[in-house]
């Protein structure tokens, strides 16, 4: 194949996937669009390239890849998740809190709320998720901003717009 087939060949832009990424066969930058990973794989046959990112272009999702077993995973992902999971899925591997082989799970056994400002976060953890029955008469004495602050320094991790436990 010749790099005038090769790239008619990845251009049909209707596809659901955009795969940004480099041919070291013919030396360029390149949009490969695919619908599935046999697709991808009849579009570069021989060819060797490298992954950027891919995007399914129904939700415009910008993902990192940098190999097909990574890809894989992504495009498995886009098939089982909500754009705002893939969003969150997203700034939990940047972070360093998972790959994207573990993301799914992580996000699963960590997920505590969507972000909240210190005191509702505070007041939250007191009335709605705590253990302690707090006295009418003393909840007035509560610094819940002070208490979210310090439970979201230590307890717990902020991560894109979720809250996630920190153990």
């Amino acid at each position: 194949m010749n790099a005038f087939d090769f790239s008619n060949l990845a251009s049909d832009s209707s596809k659901a996937f955009r795969l940004e990424a480099f041919s070291f066969t013919f030396d360029f930058g390149l949009n490969i669009y695919f619908d599935y990973m046999d697709d991808l794989h009849a579009i570069i046959g021989e060819t060797e390239i490298e992954f950027w990112q891919v995007e399914e272009q129904a939700s415009e999702i910008h993902i990192d890849v940098s190999d097909f077993s990574s890809l894989k995973q992504v495009l498995e992902m886009f098939a089982d998740a909500a754009p705002s999971d893939l969003e969150a899925y997203q700034e939990i591997v940047k972070g360093g809190y998972a790959t994207w082989e573990t993301v799914a799970d992580w996000h699963l056994d960590n997920y505590f709320s969507e972000h909240m400002d210190d005191y509702d976060f505070g007041h939250y953890l007191m009335h709605d998720v705590s253990c302690i029955e707090i006295p009418e008469a003393l909840q007035g004495y509560i610094d819940y901003e002070q208490y979210g602050k310090d439970a979201l320094i230590n307890d717990f991790v902020t991560i894109g717009s979720n809250i996630y436990n920190n153990h």
